[in-house]
């Protein structure tokens, strides 16, 4: 069980910003001996799972976990109805726009439509980001019980920018005011100068299924462009949210009825 768990954390090592490795470099992140790391890799090598650069010796992701990646992204649908909803909210703000659900540890973007302009923030579909310092992730901590939010904050929380939060008991207390608001903005959290305002999109009992995020340079989204783009996903996810059955705490049912025939 040790050895599988130790292979699953050198293949979690790989990230965006860290594509390929030398030996030392995964040894020394995933805090497992050279002599571990190297005999795993030799295994992991001999079926496809990474490969090795002939000219720097670096390793990398192998084409099986592409494999696998291809069999579960055909499983994690984007949520029904959503793309209707924020095609119009990327058209109004010109930024990008993406849709992000929880698997396992991480948030992963399952719909993205690309800002246009030359200063922009890039998202691929596919894309795993961490949960403890991007927007959807914040979303997913603020409306998860206590056992979930153990899971995810237990270990150490790695800086990813300027502005990530690795203080546990900081990162929890801001929890409340993002559900209170029913929004995470964040801003340098998973990547300087950028930054995103993600709300949660709900299923009919009232979970979090998916959330949905603006995401565009630090610089732009200030100001009235930021309270145009907060107003303007919020507005959309809870019409994704009451197409999925959600009713709202608060709702006028002969309003939302209205609206529903509308939609």
């Amino acid at each position: 069980m040790k050895t599988v768990r130790n292979a699953i954390s050198v293949l979690n090592a790989f990230s965006l910003d860290r594509p390929e490795m030398s030996l030392a470099e995964l040894s020394a992140r995933v805090g497992i001996d050279k002599v571990i790391v190297h005999r795993l890799l030799r295994t992991m090598k001999e079926e496809r799972f990474v490969e090795q650069d002939p000219s720097t010796r670096h390793y990398r992701l192998g084409p099986a976990v592409g494999d696998l990646a291809a069999v579960r992204r055909a499983l994690l649908r984007p949520i029904e109805h959503a793309a209707d909803r924020l095609l119009p909210v990327h058209a109004k703000l010109n930024e990008t726009i993406h849709l992000a659900q929880l698997e396992g540890g991480f948030v992963v973007v399952t719909f993205v439509a690309l800002c246009t302009q030359e200063l922009r923030t890039v998202m691929e579909v596919g894309e795993r980001l961490p949960i403890y310092c991007t927007g959807p992730g914040l979303i997913y901590l603020a409306y998860g019980d206590d056992r979930f939010r153990e899971m995810q904050l237990s270990g150490r929380l790695r800086r990813r920018a300027s502005n990530t939060v690795t203080d546990r008991k900081t990162l929890e207390a801001m929890l409340p005011g993002i559900r209170e608001a029913g929004l995470a903005v964040v801003d340098g959290t998973y990547s300087d100068g950028s930054k995103g305002i993600s709300s949660p999109i709900f299923g009919a009992d009232g979970r979090v299924i998916g959330v949905a995020s603006v995401l565009g340079p630090s610089s732009r989204l200030q100001g009235a462009d930021e309270a145009r783009a907060i107003a303007t996903i919020k507005d959309a996810t809870l019409r994704i949210s009451k197409r999925h059955g959600y009713r709202p705490p608060d709702a006028d049912d002969t309003a939302s009825d209205a609206e529903e025939i509308l939609a």
